[in-house]
């Protein structure tokens, strides 16, 4: 076979092929059902982040444990109430002997396991500062009491010379009365001098008149001589009555001359007054520094004593606290102060965990029976003295102390008890607290007996639906106790809390644990 040939079979070949039919469907319908697909799996895996949402606030609701009921009763003799796990410590508590004073420790006078005994010194603190501030204290008190000494003969100084110059008060009036009685005679003179002269003029005139007519005979000789002789009298009177009045002017000169010199004596103790006061405030001023430096005294000497520790009970060193050169101080920790711990061996209690369960069948005043590991074959009685409010969540227990009543020296601190708890027996009487878990939330989150709880919970987002809640009567600390609605950790709204009845998709703005 030619080329020739070869070239017609090829095209007549190419000619009879035939061509596949055309579907559109297939080439357009395909891809659009492909994207529709994917966008529809899209809206739906995305709706539930494109969904609009209310933003609140929510808090985990609370559990408490709380009494219910407090009752006496009594029991039948010897059965088993409670059986629980503890440990022995001191009763009714610990005790730590502290430094009453700030200081550095000298030396440590008691080890672990020693006894003790009320007032016996356990450590000393370095002193040498406080003695030091003794002696100068001491030195000043001194100083004051001898500053107090002169004060006080400076004060008798000055009453004495108040004394002496006291009697000026009597010489003053004395001297102003006789001043003024004189300055009333002196006043009188001139009238009687007056009446002198006006007696001594009539008597003149009688004179001269009748002189000139004895002579006539119509007056006698005599009559005339003896008007002559009164006239003379008068003027030894007048003579007389000026030299008087002269004496008296001279006497109230001096009267007035010694009141002016007892009112200068006397204005003059003024000084002596203001020395007597001086002194007195000097002696309060100087008695206020000695009390002040005795007082400092007092709490120097006090000080210098807190630098010997003592114990204030008798007791068995648990553990020493610190060491020589450490330092002590009150302030920096709740044991920066503290130098051995201790306890008294002869009052000892078991610290036991009570089941909640198991919590109303124990009451104060059960006896008990105590094993402790150490003496596994030795059974010690005891007896329930109290209940410590507050249960432990985590353990779901509730702590209950149980007096050792007759405890062995071997048994220590902190050893492991077994503790059973037995019933009360017959005739006994004993006080049962009964208690139970309830759930509390906010007051805030519960309105008019309805609470939005949140719910199909992922991450920050939620439904919130609306449900009914009892209430109870307790209410602590702005949350109340829920009798019904409500399970330990429901989430509750406290915030933003939605108007409507039907559930509704949230998103938690904030969430406090509690």
């Amino acid at each position: 076979m030619n080329e020739s040939t070869f070239s017609s079979l090829n095209e007549d070949a190419a000619e009879k092929v035939p061509l596949p039919r055309r579907n559109p469907w297939l080439r357009v319908g395909l891809p659009c059902l492909i994207l529709l697909g994917a966008a529809g799996l899209l809206l739906l895996t995305g709706w539930d982040a494109w969904r609009p949402r209310r933003d609140v606030a929510a808090i985990p609701v609370g559990v408490r444990t709380v009494e219910i009921d407090a009752e006496e009763s009594t029991r039948g003799p010897g059965a088993v109430a409670v059986q629980a796990p503890g440990w022995v410590e001191a009763d009714p508590f610990d005790i730590f002997v502290s430094a009453l004073t700030d200081g550095v420790i000298k030396e440590i006078l008691v080890l672990e396991g020693d006894r003790v005994v009320a007032g016996q010194a356990i450590a000393r603190l370095h002193d040498e500062e406080a003695v030091i501030e003794v002696a100068r204290l001491e030195a000043q008190a001194r100083e004051h009491q001898a500053h107090l000494a002169k004060a006080e003969a400076v004060l008798e100084a000055a009453a004495t010379e108040f004394r002496e110059l006291i009697d000026l008060d009597q010489t003053v009036a004395v001297t102003r009365a006789e001043e003024s009685r004189l300055a009333a005679v002196v006043a009188g003179f001139p009238a009687k001098r007056a009446a002198l002269e006006a007696a001594r003029a009539e008597k003149v005139d009688e004179y001269e008149r009748k002189r000139r007519v004895v002579d006539s005979g119509a007056v006698p000789a005599g009559t005339v001589e003896r008007l002559r002789i009164r006239i003379e009298a008068i003027d030894a009177q007048l003579e007389a009555l000026i030299a008087e009045e002269d004496a008296a002017r001279a006497s109230r000169e001096a009267a007035a001359a010694r009141l002016d010199a007892a009112v200068r004596s006397r204005k003059l103790m003024i000084d002596e007054t203001l020395a007597l006061e001086s002194a007195k405030v000097g002696i309060d001023i100087e008695r206020s520094h000695l009390d002040g430096v005795k007082s400092s005294l007092d709490t120097a000497r006090l000080r210098l004593e807190r630098c010997t520790i003592r114990t204030p009970v008798d007791g068995v060193v648990i553990e020493r606290l610190t060491s020589p050169g450490s330092r002590v101080s009150f302030g920096d920790g709740p044991h920066t102060a503290h130098v051995i711990h201790i306890y008294d061996p002869e009052k000892l209690q078991v610290r036991a965990d009570i089941p909640l369960a198991d919590a109303a069948k124990v009451g104060v005043g059960q006896n008990a029976e105590i094993v402790i590991d150490l003496l596994p074959d030795t059974v010690f009685r005891g007896v329930v003295t109290r209940f410590v409010h507050r249960a432990d969540i985590a353990k779901n227990t509730i702590e209950a102390k149980v007096r050792i009543i007759d405890p062995s020296p071997l048994l220590k601190p902190d050893m492991l008890a077994r503790v059973r708890i037995l019933e009360a027996g017959e005739g006994e009487t004993t006080t049962n607290i009964r208690t139970r878990t309830r759930v509390f939330a906010p007051v805030e989150a519960i309105r008019d007996g309805f609470a939005w709880v949140v719910g199909d919970r992922q991450g920050d987002r939620g439904i919130a639906t609306r449900r009914a809640i009892e209430v109870g009567d307790r209410v602590a600390d702005g949350w109340i106790e829920i009798i019904d609605g409500l399970r330990p950790g429901d989430l509750i709204i406290v915030d933003g809390a939605p108007v409507q009845d039907e559930p509704i998709r949230i998103t938690l703005e904030g969430e406090v644990t509690s």
